[in-house]
């Protein structure tokens, strides 16, 4: 078949060959640059390491000499929970009188606590928890509560909440 074609119809067949190669060549390059490209994760701030969240404050820290004069029963150096009651509530913390036993002179202090989207507040005993600053509208000032912190709360005054336990 090609035999019987003239040389203008051969020319006329090889300039479309082209032009449907050079379309399916721009067809591919489109697609390839219309993918979405990968986008770098950022690089944030380490979270913190163990041995930070496990480090304790310095207030109500006393010598091993004071320890002994006062017939203080030490604690240990690191410390998840105490107790205390509600003093005042605000819009993401709670500020409370803690019973003192996060510190080493066991001496009451005011009590910061943060509440954090994990934070879960609950009466003891119960099996319903709310979740986040939800946990808030359920506290009161004058309620004795347990608390737990993320971190060790030993020597520390301010923190942030993992548990509220309303008693």
């Amino acid at each position: 078949m090609l035999e019987r074609l003239t040389k203008k119809q051969a020319d006329i067949i090889t300039v479309i060959l082209i032009l449907i190669i050079i379309g399916i060549i721009i067809f591919w390059i489109n697609f390839w640059l219309s993918l979405p490209k990968p986008i770098p994760s950022k690089i944030e701030e380490k979270p913190p390491q163990v041995s930070e969240l496990l480090k304790p404050g310095e207030i109500g820290e006393i010598s091993e000499k004071e320890i002994e004069e006062k017939g203080i029963q030490p604690i240990h150096p690191v410390v998840f929970n105490t107790s205390g009651v509600i003093l005042e509530i605000k819009s993401n913390r709670l500020i409370v009188q803690g019973s003192g036993s996060n510190f080493a002179d066991q001496k009451p202090r005011e009590l910061t606590l943060i509440f954090t989207d994990s934070t879960l507040t609950m009466k003891l005993g119960s099996q319903i928890k709310y979740q986040g600053l939800e946990g808030l509208k359920y506290l009161k000032p004058g309620m004795t509560i347990l608390i737990e912190g993320n971190e060790n709360i030993r020597g520390k005054i301010e923190f942030d909440t993992r548990y509220i336990h309303i008693l």
